[in-house]
């Protein structure tokens, strides 16, 4: 059996198309919940790589499941997702987007890949080609998820309420293994990893500070909710620096 260097070498995909569709991606972003014609193009992508993917599309909205059955043996998941956010490029790079979408509450904003999606969905395409060439070298399921609207921290439960692993809706197997990477600034080449913990996670919450208005003669009058809300971001800051442990 050879070693995973040798099996990588002689299975590696034609990686300039990958970066073309990378550069397409980049400047086509769309933002989360929006991400049709993303999805769509992975889907083209995967049907090309192999007819033998049973593909479920709208998952939670525009989410993608690609199941490759290849005998027995654990199922691994791997993890992309394809969402933008809605930030001016301002690059100057000849594939810089220039796209304008509606944000969820109506608003028009530019849209970038300002988060790295773009190489996520190009390179698990690329370890789709690369896992389906080397099909004698691995037994098991393989399956591929392509998550919408990682940004607003919603498209991930979207997916499972909406029965991702259900075998009455979607059936996709419950896997051993869920893989999941995110560009770096590491050298070319390199591939970051530790036990325990490595990518933080976030939560979201919405404050709302009441004011009372008034005049700048008789501050005396009003409560500043501009001074609160900047008082408040500096000593939410002071807890991270000042009291966490490092």
């Amino acid at each position: 059996m050879p070693n995973i260097s040798e099996i990588a070498t002689k299975h590696r995909p034609e990686l300039n198309k990958y970066e073309d569709l990378y550069k397409h991606f980049h400047a086509n972003p769309e933002l989360s919940n929006q991400e049709k014609e993303t999805a769509a193009r992975c889907v083209s992508e995967l049907r090309a790589i192999s007819s033998d993917f049973d593909i479920k599309t709208g998952i939670g909205g525009h989410g993608i499941a690609a199941l490759l059955h290849n005998g027995s043996g654990p199922t691994v998941l791997l993890r992309a997702d394809f969402d933008a956010l809605p930030i001016e490029e301002r690059t100057g790079l000849p594939y810089a987007s220039k796209k304008r979408m509606a944000d969820a509450d109506g608003v028009d904003k530019p849209v970038m890949h300002a988060c790295g999606h773009d190489m996520h969905i190009s390179c698990m395409l690329g370890a789709a080609e690369a896992l389906v060439s080397a099909r004698e070298t691995w037994s098991g399921t393989l399956v591929l998820v392509f998550q919408p609207a990682e940004e607003r921290g919603t498209g991930a439960q979207a997916m499972v309420d909406d029965g991702l692993y259900d075998p009455e809706r979607h059936a996709v197997p419950v896997p051993d293994v869920v893989l999941g990477a995110h560009v770096m600034p590491h050298r070319a080449g390199v591939i970051g990893t530790r036990r325990g913990l490595l990518m933080s996670a976030a939560d979201s919450m919405r404050v709302t500070l009441h004011g009372r208005g008034g005049h700048a003669s008789m501050p005396h009058r009003l409560v500043d909710p501009v001074v609160m809300a900047a008082s408040t971001v500096m000593r939410l800051q002071t807890i991270v620096s000042r009291e966490v442990d490092p």
